[in-house]
């Protein structure tokens, strides 16, 4: 064992220099690639107003960010600090605003709030009317700890079959109130105190063993990406979330009626022609269903086949993969006039990527976004169109 130890001493010994020349190479070679780019004779100009906009972009969504937390984390606090207050001094709140608290309370407890009288008298809230098995005791625990309400009063009905209510009827669902982490959108303080447990899990690690130690990795990294994104696992990971895991949307404002636009986007078949990413759409005979085939990353085929799911000429069409493919997708591309005979066409896709939103990220790393393709696409389009109308005008 010490013959060992010392082995790998003297190794590292000897191969830190190496390393640290390793690094500066390393180094020199990403600041050198970065002069390159920046200060290229042809590009370099528009690459440095690329680099300043999205630095701005970045310095304004940060600033926005921190904005939002400390308001949010400002407001929050002011409330506990009221509520430890009132309950601590034991103030009694007006009837009047104890009913609005109490209407608003079974609102998120009771599938059917208006079958359900509420009135407050004394800081007593008295409750009756008709309400179904299993909501009237949370209902009555939730009142109770309403601030200002002394005790309540449940003279209602419970009903175990809603069809013998007459006011049972109709949609209903559950208002129960869902937990800060169980949301599908996190508050800015939740995503900040989620960021800093992730990164506690992650400075802690090396103290377990090897097998606890991965796991705590594992969960840091799930929880950092949840409180970065704001979207949900299912979403972030792609497992059990549908059609959708990435939302994508864009539009271009073209200089042509929706007339003369029309039959290009119905007719979606000749897109081949004018998008260098479609190789092929074969549709079938009654146009519903289509086949595509795609440039995909590092340009290898994708293909799918859709079927469309609404379709308003001259207007939007609606598409969605159909079952059983690799990138589970809808879509929808709507047309609409704008002022001086212009047209503004607007293209929104959820798909499903390999791996979630997590696939999404890596693949725009790739160079393989499906956002700048589509912008792309859509300023093919545009020029086409607009290409297309000039010999109409001048003549």
């Amino acid at each position: 064992m010490r013959t060992r130890r010392s082995d790998s001493e003297a190794l590292v010994e000897a191969g830190s220099p190496r390393a640290r020349l390793a690094a500066v190479a390393g180094t020199g070679a990403a600041v050198g690639a970065a002069v390159e780019y920046l200060f290229d004779p042809d590009r370099g100009r528009s690459r440095r107003a690329k680099v300043r906009d999205q630095a701005s972009h970045a310095t304004h969504q940060l600033t926005y960010g921190v904005g939002r937390l400390s308001r949010d984390l400002r407001n929050r606090s002011r409330g506990v600090a009221a509520g430890t207050r009132f309950r601590l001094a034991g103030r009694s709140a007006d009837d009047r605003i104890l009913y609005e608290r109490v209407r608003a309370q079974i609102g998120r407890y009771l599938a059917h709030p208006h079958a359900v009288e509420v009135k407050v008298e004394e800081g007593v809230a008295r409750l009756k009317g008709d309400v179904l098995t299993g909501e009237d005791r949370r209902t009555v625990r939730a009142v109770r700890r309403i601030p200002g309400v002394k005790s309540v009063d449940a003279g209602w009905n419970v009903h175990r079959d809603p069809s013998e209510v007459p006011r049972f009827q109709g949609t209903a669902r559950s208002r129960s109130p869902v937990p800060e982490l169980l949301q599908q959108h996190w508050a800015p303080s939740a995503r900040f105190l989620a960021g800093t447990g992730a990164a506690v899990l992650w400075l802690l690690a090396p103290r377990f063993p090897r097998a606890v130690a991965w796991t705590l990795r594992g969960a840091g990294i799930l929880l950092g990406a949840r409180a970065a994104t704001n979207l949900p696992l299912r979403r972030l990971t792609g497992i059990n979330a549908g059609r959708r895991a990435v939302d994508v949307t864009r539009a271009v404002s073209i200089a042509a009626p929706p007339e003369q636009i029309w039959p290009l986007v119905g007719d979606y078949s000749i897109f081949a022609r004018i998008m260098p990413d479609v190789r092929e759409v074969r549709r079938s005979p009654d146009g519903r269903q289509s086949h595509w085939e795609i440039r995909g990353p590092m340009g290898r085929p994708i293909r799918f086949d859709a079927v469309e799911t609404r379709r308003q000429e001259g207007s939007h069409i609606t598409w969605k993969s159909v079952e059983g493919q690799l990138i589970a997708h809808t879509g929808e591309v709507r047309l609409a006039p704008e002022q001086g005979g212009r047209t503004r066409v607007q293209v929104q896709l959820t798909y499903n990527p390999v791996a979630g939103a997590a696939g999404h990220a890596v693949a725009r790393l790739l160079g393989a976004d499906p956002g700048t393709r589509l912008k792309e696409d859509l300023l093919r389009l545009k020029s086409y169109i607009e290409e297309q109308k000039q010999p109409a005008m001048s003549g």
